[in-house]
């Protein structure tokens, strides 16, 4: 769920979306590397859909079949990776693999043809209600960072925009959406399997490729290089890697983590002359938490489990922002983990979210400043 004011929580199946990757590099290096290969066809016939894209969901790595559908992607690392499958005139698949051992694995995968729109009135692409639902639809796929105005929809009559009587705006892509970000360097192909917009909330999923963009000259290529890094900064991967490496300081994070009801000394947290300090709430409501009591090790070297039975309170302090307590005017989020842990990587990227909810400044992150899961930052 993404609300506008300012408390953000993410819909289990987009965080899933967002949040699932697979690191090569580094990570191959750490734990042996995955070839995968096999064929696309229809899954009616059989036969090969020639050219069909195969990718990691959320990264630039992909690969196109060849004239048989056969595909070859290599030098992908152990551990879970969410593959997607587009062919023009099909649904696009999403499929989570788990490889726990290096070498060549065979993954077959059977589109099945594109079906027609189901439900509520579907407007024309003419038409002054669109015009008006597509402005929306495009400011909450792109967002409101620096970098928004650089983006821009190239085929926004792919979307097939509806409205309900309860006043819900839905949309779903025919073919994927094309995002151009010529602020970070990328084109991003988005299959909108589910978009519902109410009341300034906003829920959506589906699945996302992305494309580098090829700069016109050095100039350009270093400006995209440093607007990433800008991107990067304060991210829902740059607190988590923080996590991994115990830099949460160092790297301008403050993290508190709720205390549980049994563990608190007092009830309630007295506010002074009508205002919320933090310092109230220490100690009592909550306390201040380093990275390493939040991640243990995980079952591959290429994992990590991010551990936590309560919420937990986020400030980024090299960035201002609203939050709930008057003596701390930072970017404010709010994570809780329903299972009670999450699966990242040492980079930092979410591989199994088990339904984890975010909500506030880090919530707000759309296509104009989201980096795909295959983005490293300089050493890496």
């Amino acid at each position: 769920m993404i609300d506008r004011n300012p408390t953000v929580l993410f819909k289990t199946c987009f965080i899933a979306l967002l949040l699932s990757g697979i690191f090569s590099g580094s990570l191959a290096q750490e734990g042996g590397v995955v070839t995968l290969t096999g064929k696309v066809t229809d899954a009616k016939t059989g036969k090969p859909l020639p050219f069909a894209n195969v990718f990691i969901n959320n990264s630039s790595i992909g690969t196109n079949a060849d004239e048989n559908g056969n595909y070859r992607l290599t030098n992908l690392s152990i551990g879970n990776l969410e593959m997607g499958v587009s062919f023009l005139g099909y649904e696009t698949i999403k499929q989570t693999l788990r490889f726990e051992q290096p070498g060549i694995k065979t993954v077959m995968f059977k589109l099945k043809e594109g079906m027609e729109l189901q439900g509520v009135t579907v407007y024309a692409r003419k038409n002054k209600k669109r015009e008006k639902n597509l402005k929306i639809i495009t400011r909450e796929l792109l967002g409101n960072s620096p970098f928004s105005k650089s983006c821009k929809i190239m085929n926004p009559e792919v979307l097939r925009i509806s409205e309900d009587d309860n006043g819900h705006l839905g949309a779903q892509t025919t073919n994927p959406l094309i995002i151009e970000n010529h602020a970070l360097g990328y084109r991003i192909f988005q299959d909108l399997d589910d978009f519902d917009y109410y009341q300034g909330k906003v829920y959506y999923g589906g699945s996302t490729r992305f494309e580098l963009l090829i700069p016109k000259d050095s100039i350009q290529k270093r400006a995209w290089r440093t607007n990433q890094k800008i991107a990067y900064q304060g991210s829902l991967k740059h607190l988590l890697a923080s996590m991994v490496s115990d830099s949460l300081q160092e790297q301008g994070f403050k993290v508190y983590q709720v205390i549980p009801d049994s563990m608190r000394r007092f009830n309630t947290v007295r506010s002074i002359n009508g205002t919320n300090v933090l310092a109230n709430h220490l100690h009592n409501r909550i306390e201040a938490v380093r990275g390493m009591r939040l991640i243990r090790p995980g079952e591959l070297v290429t994992e990590r489990y991010m551990v936590s039975q309560t919420q937990l309170e986020v400030f980024f302090t090299k960035k201002r922002g609203r939050s709930p307590y008057s003596d701390m005017s930072y970017a404010y989020t709010q994570i809780t983990l329903p299972q009670g842990y999450i699966v990242i990587t040492p980079q930092g990227w979410v591989v199994m979210p088990m339904g984890f909810e975010i909500a506030g400044d880090l919530g707000n992150d759309r296509f104009s400043s989201l980096l795909p899961a295959d983005w490293k930052r300089d050493g890496e």
